[in-house]
């Protein structure tokens, strides 16, 4: 759901991500199929690296607030 600000926006993104790598680990600890498993695993590494791209995007956002100029 979106807000209207960029950093509640990502802040909840990311919330999100980690929230659903949580479920992963959640699963692969309960399953015995080693497909599903490299397929959970997959999945999980999939919502490390979304939530360190909203995390990269959240710093640069910051920077960019940072180095307004207000008159």
């Amino acid at each position: 759901m979106s807000k209207g600000d960029p950093v509640a926006d990502l802040v909840e993104d990311m919330a999100a991500e980690e929230k659903a790598r949580a479920t992963y680990e959640h699963l692969i600890d309960l399953a015995d199929d080693p497909d599903v498993i490299d397929s959970l695993r997959w999945l999980r590494q999939r919502e490390v690296v979304h939530f360190q791209r909203f995390g990269e995007i959240l710093n640069k956002l910051y920077e960019w607030k940072d180095s307004k100029k207000y008159f």
